[in-house]
């Protein structure tokens, strides 16, 4: 018996010829129907939520109380949208027009600003953008319900401002901006479209020639790369034949390609270096260290307000505790290719980094060799085993110590986990190992939250300091550096 033939979705259209998604509910207003919005609020995405203030008489039926959320908009503003998406109880709509501004309200620098997903906040001032940075954090914090911190009261007597430099464009040292396939337009010619980074709420790309908050270099060597790539189109040199992975609708299909552009410390002439190969090797100095490391690893990419963030760490870890002891060991889980270990290093009789990837402990130990740095080790493990690990660091008069042996009243532990957070795993061994502090630095602040509530209730951890930095302006992104003393 044959299989019954699936039906074909019937094409839907609006009266102006704009296609309809075919998963388009259109209840309770149709696509693209026009609505006057009044924000009330943001959610944690950046968006604005706000209700309807339009009582013009032909508004379709819809339930009371109905929400609209909005890109690209204030809170107090009254904006015109364009629906996308109706759910259960809101809708979604793009940003038309902005009939009252609020006074916040700037003129983007980038004209994708809205179309581009790479900037969400390019529309407001950076004071605002902070401020929603710095309401995020004690938001996440107070969901929680942490013992002891469970009011924004509690939260905002710990809370420092948010940290940032003035250069809130031009810093970014890293972008990775995309291109697809060429088209076959002729028997021997090929086309390049896009070269950039996905749209806002799509998978497709924007033609991108120019990124305001990439560093002047970049953008010079962006704009070099995208002339030899439309050239090298042309003439069918990027049509590569790879395939995708084995699916019936993607069988065949010529893949594109992502590129890499990062900044570099500046060559011996003074003059700026960017790397395009993620196979090789570049430095970036910070605070008088030189860190190598390969270009495709993990390392910060604003130099700017990466010094404020080292110097929040440092002077966290150094502070006596409420005993006077000031602390002697310091423990840098998550470490990469050193950066707060090394920096730390001159202030302790030893430090030790551990890190999963071998790469990454090479580099480490490399760089700890290439700036003098003796009393530093490295061990490539997972952080789960480094309280447990029988390895033995060799201390600067020869004797060695290992990480058990360490003095908990007189260790710190920094922890700088990707935006997942800590594993159980790694938190049951920090819980028991007991350091008398532990410095937590998080590109997560929801995960962090949720880390924060093991170290306080189950680790008997108290919550000292909570320090937001600026490390992406124009974006929602923001790094978070929390403090805990053992009680």
């Amino acid at each position: 018996m044959k299989g019954k033939i699936p039906e074909v979705p019937v094409r839907r259209t609006t009266a102006d010829g704009t296609v309809i998604p075919i998963r388009f509910v259109d209840k309770p207003f149709p696509y693209h129907y026009e609505l006057k919005v009044r924000i009330d609020s943001w959610n944690d995405m950046g968006w604005g939520l706000g209700h309807l203030e339009d009582d013009s008489e032909t508004l379709p039926e819809h339930p009371e109380n109905w929400g609209v959320r909005v890109p690209m908009v204030l809170p107090g503003e009254l904006v015109t949208v364009k629906v996308f998406k109706n759910m259960d109880d809101y809708s979604e709509g793009d940003l038309v027009n902005v009939l009252e501004p609020s006074e916040d309200r700037i003129e983007p620098q980038c004209p994708l600003a809205g179309k581009c997903g790479g900037c969400q906040f390019q529309h407001m001032k950076i004071e605002k953008q902070r401020e929603w940075k710095s309401n995020f954090v004690t938001k996440g914090l107070v969901e929680h319900e942490i013992e002891g911190y469970k009011g924004i009261d509690d939260i905002s007597a710990k809370l420092l401002p948010v940290a940032g430099t003035d250069e809130i464009y031009g810093y970014r040292s890293k972008i990775t901006p995309h291109y697809e396939a060429p088209t076959k337009v002729g028997d021997d010619e090929y086309e390049m479209e896009e070269i950039g980074f996905q749209q806002f709420m799509t998978k497709r790309l924007v033609d991108v020639e120019e990124c305001p908050i990439a560093t002047p270099a970049i953008n010079a060597k962006f704009k070099e790369t995208r002339v030899e790539l439309h050239k090298q189109a042309k003439e069918g040199l990027l049509n590569n034949r790879k395939k995708r992975k084995r699916h019936r609708r993607s069988r065949n299909k010529e893949l594109g390609a992502t590129l890499l552009f990062r900044h570099a410390d500046d060559d011996e002439n003074g003059n700026p270096v960017v790397v395009t190969d993620n196979k090789e090797y570049m430095t970036t100095t910070v605070k008088g260290i030189k860190f190598r490391y390969v270009a495709g690893n993990f390392f910060q990419n604003n130099n700017y307000v990466l010094p404020l963030m080292v110097d929040g760490v440092l002077s966290a870890a150094l502070k006596p505790s409420a005993s006077g002891k000031v602390p002697s060991h310091l423990i840098d889980c998550y470490c990469g290719s050193g950066l707060f270990a090394l920096s730390a290093a001159s202030n302790f009789q030893l430090c030790v980094g551990i890190e999963v990837q071998e790469k990454a402990i090479e580099e480490a130990t490399f760089n700890a060799e290439a700036n003098n740095i003796k009393n530093c080790q490295f061990v490539a493990a997972s952080a789960e085993a480094i309280f447990a690990s029988p390895h033995k660091v060799k201390m600067e008069n020869g004797e060695e110590q290992s990480v058990s042996d360490f003095p908990r009243d007189q260790t710190v532990v920094v922890v700088d986990p990707p935006r997942k957070g800590c594993s159980g795993a790694f938190l049951e061994q920090l819980y028991a190992y007991s350091p008398q502090r532990v410095v937590y630095m998080s590109c997560g602040p929801a995960t962090q939250a949720r880390d924060a509530k093991g170290l306080v209730e189950v680790g008997g951890y108290e919550i000292v300091s909570i320090q937001p930095f600026d490390l992406f302006p124009q974006t929602k992104h923001i790094e978070c550096l929390m403090v805990f003393e053992k009680r």
